[in-house]
């Protein structure tokens, strides 16, 4: 009898050590899963007026900024300074480095597209900056590659705007240099002289170039904004506000039983 129980205790005891080792190894399963998870997890976080790349840890909770000894990886992840006055975005979790380059191509972008626009100088070349990282991100889509060659199309015409104006500003530098030399007893005067002579009319197109497009930017920042036409030809014709609408004719009205209508009709 004592022998019995003994082996039943043996054998419960067995059961709950077998449970406890599957309940720990179940535990441990789960553990491994979540931490394999949070590792691929990639995240934005807003920190101290920047918005930070950080990537999940191997552990089931915990993270940390994105380091690499790779060059191009860290100037894609480096952290970003959005431009002044603009807020930086919520927090947000990425599954995959392919969905946060797409995430930070859509904020590079709206920068981008926004500080190009305005023509200014130094917003110039922060957009150009936001462009040049958003051009390190390889997981973006297709429909982005499209969106960021048009905006990349649209700088060029403010870049060239720029180059052009410098361009200006040094030939008129050296026309100003050669007309001096050219009116000196100097023994280069007379090649200063036939110099110029080549030279003035590339000045004088350089800032008809110049005047050109500083009379249609305007004029295109003006249909830009302009809303559009609403309806066709019958909102054309409507009456303006507080005015009566014009009487449209009826038929005419027949004369009363035993009167003649009046002349002209009824022929």
């Amino acid at each position: 009898m004592a022998d019995e129980t003994t082996r039943a205790r043996a054998g419960s005891g067995a059961k709950a050590l077998l449970a406890w080792v599957a309940i720990l190894g179940l535990a441990g399963v789960v553990a491994w899963l979540a931490s394999e998870r949070n590792a691929r997890t990639w995240y934005l976080v807003p920190d101290e007026g920047r918005l930070v790349v950080m990537k999940g840890l191997m552990l089931p909770v915990g993270r940390q900024a994105f380091a690499t000894d790779d060059p191009a990886l860290a100037a894609a992840y480096a952290p970003l300074v959005p431009p002044p006055g603009k807020p930086l975005p919520a927090e947000r979790a990425f599954e995959e480095r392919s969905l946060l380059d797409q995430g930070l191509f859509d904020l590079l972008a709206g920068w981008a597209r926004e500080e190009v626009a305005t023509g200014d100088p130094a917003r110039l070349e922060r957009g150009l900056g936001y462009l040049g990282r958003a051009e390190r991100l390889a997981g973006i889509s297709s429909a982005q590659r499209d969106e960021l060659g048009a905006i990349r199309a649209e700088s060029g015409y403010h870049e060239a705007r720029r180059l052009l104006e410098r361009a200006a500003a040094e030939l008129r530098d050296a026309a100003e240099k050669l007309r001096v030399t050219a009116g000196s007893r100097s023994s280069r005067a007379m090649d200063a002289q036939l110099l110029l002579k080549q030279l003035e009319p590339a000045v004088d197109a350089t800032l008809g170039a110049i005047r050109t497009a500083a009379r249609t930017e305007p004029a295109a920042a003006e249909k830009a904004a302009a809303p559009p036409a609403a309806g066709g030809p019958a909102n054309a014709a409507a009456p303006e506000q507080g005015q009566a609408p014009a009487p449209q004719p009826g038929p005419p009205s027949a004369a009363p039983a035993g009167q003649a209508p009046p002349p002209g009709e009824g022929r």
